[in-house]
């Protein structure tokens, strides 16, 4: 039964990550984007060449499924990571840079049964130990403003400790994720989910 379940969930994902492509793909891109998007954009400060290395570990602040859309996307690119939903401190092993997907699901956590101070209290182990082994951290949020809400606002505070952040450009309408890194790093803004691919790769040596 729960192999089912899990069956199930994995096309869900897969499903909703398919029709974000075939968005992200479609012919109007940038040249639709709202004035204010591309002053945002125009104003960040993006990161200006690859620093980071492989191997990936990868996992999710919040448990929502947008973790294994970027997880999609990783394959795609062809760079190797380990992925671990819930990964906890002692999961960082060799790794060279931990990738965090913010993004908040009472459901998500239901499953994982954690509640939301748990989660933040993995997260915060999980960055104290990559300082701690010299990893270095990319912070993403994938889900826009669909993801936004009490839950994932929760966890934004948590982009402080990252040394590159890519956040889907309508997640960031109220500059909550740009006044969260406010300098500290590099910050890029791409226009879907689709384009976060490309972001990512190119952080890559």
């Amino acid at each position: 039964m729960k192999k089912g379940i899990l069956r199930g969930c994995s096309l869900a994902v897969a499903c909703i990550f398919s029709g974000l492509l075939l968005a992200g793909c479609g012919g109007g891109g940038d040249a639709k984007q709202s004035p204010a998007k591309q002053e945002q954009q125009a104003a960040a400060s993006g990161l200006k060449s690859a620093e980071f290395e492989q191997p990936i570990l990868l996992t999710s602040i919040g448990q929502s499924a947008d973790a294994q859309m970027v997880k999609a996307l990783v394959e795609r690119n062809g760079l190797k990571c380990e992925y671990n939903v819930a990964a906890k401190a002692d999961a960082l092993a060799n790794e060279k840079t931990l990738v965090l997907v913010i993004g908040g699901s009472s459901k998500g956590m239901g499953a994982a049964g954690v509640n939301q101070a748990q989660e933040e209290q993995r997260a915060k182990a999980l960055i104290a130990k990559a300082k701690e082994k010299n990893i270095k951290i990319i912070a993403m949020h994938v889900g826009g403003s669909s993801r936004r809400g009490e839950l994932t606002d929760r966890f934004i505070p948590l982009m402080n400790e990252a040394n590159y952040a890519i956040v889907v450009a309508d997640g960031d309408t109220d500059k909550a994720f740009s006044k969260a890194v406010a300098g500290k790093m590099p910050i890029d803004f791409p226009a879907n989910i689709a384009d976060t691919g490309k972001y990512l790769k190119a952080a890559f040596k």
